[in-house]
């Protein structure tokens, strides 16, 4: 049963997956920056390192279950790719703190 893999992307679920990702981890650096209080490049790395590391989460997570109702993959998989994905986001996110310390005494 072959099958084209851009077929595992639903747009419409997509789109709003990376709305709500863009409001999430940007949304309050937005805010600092639109009431005029200081913004550090290292603020804003960390927020694209959060937005990129969460959208591409939630893609690739979507992929992945859409993949296990198409009978292209089992459960199992499709929990570990999960797993692998959640992992891979939450070390992107303690590796973008790391460079960027927090200086505010």
């Amino acid at each position: 049963m072959p099958t084209d893999l851009s077929s595992l992307f639903h747009v419409p679920t997509l789109i709003l997956a990376w709305i709500a990702t863009l409001a999430i981890a940007g949304g309050p650096l937005l805010w600092r920056f639109l009431n005029y209080r200081p913004v550090t490049r290292c603020e804003i790395l960390q927020a694209v390192a959060n937005v990129v590391a969460t959208g591409s989460w939630l893609t690739l997570g979507l992929a992945a279950i859409n993949a296990h109702e198409r009978g292209l993959i089992s459960v199992f998989t499709s929990v570990l790719v999960m797993a692998f994905l959640f992992a891979g986001a939450a070390g992107a996110s303690s590796l973008s703190a790391r460079w960027c310390p927090d200086k505010r005494s």
